[in-house]
């Protein structure tokens, strides 16, 4: 008679538990290499990540009030919504209102004001990843806003933080919402954070060392400030590198815009302000010497379009380090040593909307009118682009030996400063 052999019970719970244990570690194992590596995240937008259910619960999709708007534009990392087109009016309406911002998968609210400057507006850089809607005030109502055309925006990437950007969306339309099953009564806007790791391609900052600058119509080279104290290309250059190397090891992305002998000018395909939209910077820091005999100190240049926000708060940390700015202001909103650059005026004396130095006036896209002034024209390819946030540095004037000497003896000192007013202003 055959013997039966019997299992041990606490032997088969015990091979029962191992089973499952390797089971679930298995399981472990290959959710945790099927993951989305950093590298499958830049094809990936913050939608693809979310709960469908809870964001079809949480998005409004009519509301009683709605606000229409016209046009936007980006300078830097700003984004400036405009009731009508942009430099059409005077005074545009949304000139100090709020734009309210709500996250709408965790319903956090973020507030920003528009000035009617082209840095005023929403802080992209700061913003959070998520979907936002957007409102804003009309007497005291809040009011959802929404544009009568649909579009998407090209995408904008910001500045480099913690070793990460943010690719920002912004879309104003009924459909953008439907493989959801979430549909819109109007072209309400949106704006989409996707975080991720940054691009190779894509530079944070350009750094413009002034001097050997070809001029089209001439077709000679414009060597710069050239005399026996100081040389403008070379002086230059110098410091270009000196800055970039402290802005690297802040985590940012540099491109010094010439090499040592090169002479690009300011306009056309290979022009300075092009090779910038080519990087995709979001800053673009022209580096100069004077020629006033008068200037004992270095100062800084800002749009006329802008608050000039950058430029007070290096100011403000150049006082703070006990270093000296050329004493002068354009008016008692600026700090110390910082000045509007000037418009333009035609063959009458009337002022244009243009300013004079093109490595502010060819480098804020459509902020700045780029591509549109002038008899070359060559810059039109970018008169729409998205602005790089434009800051002329004069370190020196080739005309003063003692503003001369002063930077030479604190260029290391001017250069760390610098770069911590950039990194304050950005919050990098």
């Amino acid at each position: 008679m055959k013997k039966v052999r019997v299992v041990n019970k606490k032997n088969l719970s015990t091979m029962i538990v191992g089973i499952i244990t390797i089971a679930i570690v298995v399981v472990c194992v290959f959710l945790y290499v099927s993951r989305p590596t950093e590298i499958d995240k830049l094809s990936q937008s913050y939608l693809d990540t979310v709960d469908v259910e809870k964001l079809q619960k949480k998005v409004e999709t009519s509301f009683d009030g709605s606000y229409r708007l016209s046009d936007y534009l980006v300078y830097g990392e700003t984004l400036s919504l405009y009731k009508d087109e942009y430099g059409t009016k005077k005074m545009d309406k949304m000139q100090g209102n709020n734009i309210v911002l709500r996250n709408v998968m965790n319903d956090a609210i973020t507030s920003f004001t528009f000035n009617g400057k082209v840095d005023s507006g929403i802080d992209l850089g700061s913003l959070k990843e998520g979907i936002y809607e957007l409102y804003t005030y009309d007497h005291y109502e809040k009011e959802r806003i929404y544009f009568d055309d649909a579009f998407k925006a090209k995408t904008i990437t910001t500045m480099r933080r913690n070793k990460k950007v943010k690719d920002i969306t912004f879309v104003a339309d009924k459909e953008v919402l439907k493989e959801y099953d979430i549909h819109l009564k109007k072209n309400y806007s949106f704006i989409i954070v996707t975080k991720h790791i940054p691009k190779s391609n894509i530079y944070d900052v350009v750094i413009d060392p002034c001097g050997n600058a070809m001029n089209y119509i001439s077709n000679t080279v414009d060597y710069g400030a050239n005399t026996s104290i100081l040389d403008e290309p070379t002086s230059s250059m110098e410091f270009a590198k000196k800055l970039k190397k402290e802005l690297e090891e802040k985590g940012l992305k540099v491109k010094i815009l010439r090499k040592e002998n090169e002479t690009p000018g300011y306009y056309g395909a290979d022009g300075r302000p092009a090779r910038g939209y080519k990087a995709k910077a979001k800053l673009y820091i022209a580096l100069g010497a004077s020629y006033d005999e008068n200037v004992d100190a270095p100062y800084m240049m800002a749009s006329p379009y802008t608050n000039s926000g950058l430029a007070n708060t290096i100011s403000y940390y150049m006082d703070q380090s006990r270093l000296t700015l050329y004493a002068a202001r354009t008016n008692s909103t600026q700090e110390n040593g910082v000045l509007y650059d000037s418009f333009a005026e035609d063959e009458k004396g009337e002022v244009k909307k243009y300013e004079l130095y093109p490595q502010l006036r060819e480098t804020g896209g459509r902020a700045t009118y780029t591509g549109v002034y002038g008899d070359e024209m060559r810059n039109a390819k970018y008169k729409d682009a998205y602005g790089m946030y434009g800051l002329y540095f004069s370190y020196a004037s080739a005309m003063n030996s003692q503003s001369v000497a002063y930077f030479n003896d604190n260029t290391d000192a001017i250069a760390e400063t610098l770069v911590k007013g950039i990194v304050r202003y950005f919050e990098i």
